[in-house]
């Protein structure tokens, strides 16, 4: 029997916390093994609780999600995060991507589409809900509009290396990552880019000089 999926939740309501707690508390294969009430108290209890991912809000004190995200991506790069937040506008959620997260998902969530992000995003997917998609669509379409701005750090790390022949388990050995994450990064990328093929994306990285980024 495969171990449960081990939950931090980071909020600072109290009752939404308790919230999570009733609807996940049921599920066999998941378990919630802290609370954080702030970016701060999160990085204090990683190492006591060891999650597999973060449930993270964006609008805590004492270093917001964003920050957090970030700190996490950099010191415990194998704890996963899921922001799941009321904002979904375009900025923080590119800026929550940027720093990291493998899954963004709203509060008005069903429990059905929690429970599915948490799956995916602990089968090493990317997860977005389906209004966090279109609001990176309608950005993606205005004029003047910088493509590469949907991408976060680590799809254009890949990139790079993609566009200097490296296969997905070459790529993964330089990075420390496993061969499907870098393949589902990939993926990821070349959708958001609406490119079909290895081509495409050197086409894009020299049109968009993203050697130097």
């Amino acid at each position: 029997m495969n171990a449960p999926i081990k939950i931090l939740i980071a909020d600072d309501h109290q009752m939404f916390i308790d919230g999570i707690k009733a609807l996940l508390n049921e599920i066999t294969h998941i378990q919630i093994v802290g609370q954080a009430i702030n970016g701060k108290e999160v990085i204090e209890k990683l190492n006591n609780y060891s999650p597999d991912i973060v449930l993270m809000d964006i609008g805590m004190a004492e270093l917001n999600g964003i920050e957090t995200t970030e700190w996490i991506t950099k010191n415990y790069p194998k704890i996963k995060v899921i922001a799941l937040t009321m904002y979904d506008d375009h900025n923080r959620i590119m800026k929550m991507l940027k720093a990291g997260v493998k899954g963004y998902i709203l509060k008005n969530t069903s429990k059905n589409e929690l429970i599915e992000a948490i799956n995916a995003v602990s089968s090493g997917e990317t997860y977005l809900t389906k209004q966090v998609t279109a609001s990176i669509i309608k950005e993606s379409s205005k004029p003047n509009h910088n493509p590469i701005s949907l991408l976060t750090k680590r799809e254009i790390q890949i990139i790079k290396l993609v566009v200097k022949s490296m296969t997905s388990k070459e790529i993964a050995d330089e990075l420390g990552l496993s061969e499907l994450t870098v393949t589902t990064h990939r993926k990821n990328a070349m959708q958001k880019l609406e490119l079909k093929n290895v081509a495409a994306l050197v086409k894009f990285s020299i049109d968009n000089n993203l050697s130097e980024l």
